[in-house]
């Protein structure tokens, strides 16, 4: 700590000055009669061999607690304590310090929700305050996470997810839809507003993923902010962001031992089969080739923890550092150079499945599981399907609250005539969410039906 770096650099200048130094530290004032021949020498001290301070010092001396009146040896005490620590995960949400989060959680809405109130909940601080920053991760059961302005018809083989019973998300954030498993690791960076910057902590992202991967493995941080092999441009890892209320947040999703092959056919849709959808008013994602870190998710939570550490953690104290210690590293103009190489932390919690959750998180869960939410989201588009064998042609228009709208159809009679309860049931403003089963219970030929209802999400 403070007491150990100024007499390390001067025993490294100045051999046999340790048991000097040592000896000293027991003393209120820099020299005295321990003075030697040697002192002499090296720091024209003859004159102060009988040493007595100034007024000056004396004053600076009062300043920090350390005035004595006699010349009497003795140790000087910091008798500082650390702050009382946070004892519940109320505590740590609100503490005015940095705080790293682990999620021993895998339900992906109980997640989001824990990550939606640790944001709400973290303060700002005023200037010149500690920052408040926090870290998270968590690693979700398998599912698909669509961005806040995405459309998930137009993102998602939702046939394919429907018969992998897999869960469709909806995020409260920006960015492009991605696969989650439990072969990926979820990060979350909370700071201020003003200190939001795209690119800044993905950067540190990437030096920690460094620290852990093989070299044929090693990531840089491309023009839009996604972090990409060096060596091959295959991403890693993208990123979404919220700017709200004073505060700000940056997540992404790594990838480290994900089933890219599940992925790929996931986030495919054949238009042949499923129709196009034409969605002006919602946010495209980026196709990108991706690839595996091959890492241990152990490995890369510790290698980011630490990272985040040196750059956003508090210097450590212990109560064992003595006063005159400090004082003297003062004397000796080393105050900056010990702050620097003084080992930075921050707090740390686990969330288990079992633990305590404020309710708030369960509402929000509950929020987040809503079809309202996930699918009803959605901005007005347009659904087009094509059925060769029939020769027939379906426009679906789908507006606010994801609600059937209108339907087109265009073909033989008889296919026209299997939309027209549809039409009726629309026009008498019933309110139709589009789901394969609703809108295909609509439809009266058996075939045109089970068609209409895969095609759309894989129901009929």
């Amino acid at each position: 700590m403070y007491s150990s770096l100024a007499p390390k650099i001067l025993r490294g200048c100045f051999p046999g000055f340790s048991k000097r130094l040592l000896l000293r530290r027991s003393h209120n004032v820099p020299f005295q009669d321990d003075l030697t021949p040697l002192d002499d020498d090296l720091f024209n001290l003859q004159d102060f061999q009988h040493y007595r301070e100034a007024p000056d010092v004396l004053a600076l001396k009062k300043k920090l607690g350390l005035e004595d009146s006699s010349y009497e040896r003795k140790t000087l005490i910091n008798t500082h304590t650390a702050p009382e620590q946070p004892r519940t995960f109320e505590d740590y949400c609100t503490a005015k310090e940095p705080v790293v989060f682990v999620l021993k959680i895998q339900n992906p809405y109980l997640n989001l929700a824990v990550e939606d109130y640790i944001y709400n909940a973290m303060a700002v601080p005023e200037k010149g305050a500690p920052n408040c920053n926090r870290l998270l991760f968590y690693v979700n059961s398998p599912c698909v996470v669509i961005g806040k302005n995405q459309n998930p018809w137009k993102e998602v083989n939702l046939p394919l997810l429907t018969n992998l019973r897999l869960p469709l998300v909806r995020r409260r954030s920006g960015g492009g839809t991605v696969v989650h498993d439990t072969g990926n690791v979820n990060y979350s960076f909370m700071t201020t507003r003003d200190k939001f910057d795209r690119f800044a902590f993905t950067r540190l992202v990437a030096d920690a993923v460094n620290t852990v991967a093989v070299p044929e493995k090693h990531v840089i941080v491309n023009d839009r902010g996604d972090i990409v092999i060096k060596n091959g441009a295959e991403k890693v890892s993208g990123s979404a962001y919220k700017i709200s209320r004073g505060k700000s947040y940056h997540h992404g999703t790594m990838l480290l031992n994900l089933k890219l092959s599940v992925l790929r056919q996931l986030l495919h849709r054949d238009e042949t089969k499923f129709g196009s959808v034409h969605a002006s008013s919602a946010v495209a994602s980026v196709k990108s080739p991706v690839t595996n870190l091959e890492i241990d998710t152990q490995r890369f939570i510790d290698a980011l923890t630490a990272k985040f550490q040196d750059a956003y953690g508090v210097a450590s104290r212990t109560d064992s550092a003595k006063a005159g210690d400090i004082y003297q590293t003062d004397l000796l103009g080393l105050g900056d150079f010990v702050a620097a190489f003084t080992p930075k932390s921050s707090l740390l919690y686990v969330i288990t499945e079992n633990g305590p959750l404020p309710a708030e998180i369960g509402r929000t869960r509950n929020e987040l599981i809503q079809w309202s939410w996930r699918f009803g989201a959605t901005l007005k588009f347009l659904h087009t399907l094509e059925n060769a064998r029939r020769k027939v042609s379906v426009r679906i228009d789908v507006g606010p609250k994801a609600l059937v709208t209108d339907v087109h159809v265009e073909g033989p009679r008889d296919a026209a005539s299997a939309f027209e309860f549809l039409k009726q049931a629309i026009k008498s403003g019933r309110g139709i969410p589009y789901t394969g089963s609703l809108v295909a219970g609509y439809v009266l030929d058996d075939e045109l039906s089970e068609w209409i209802g895969q095609a759309i999400d894989g129901t009929s």
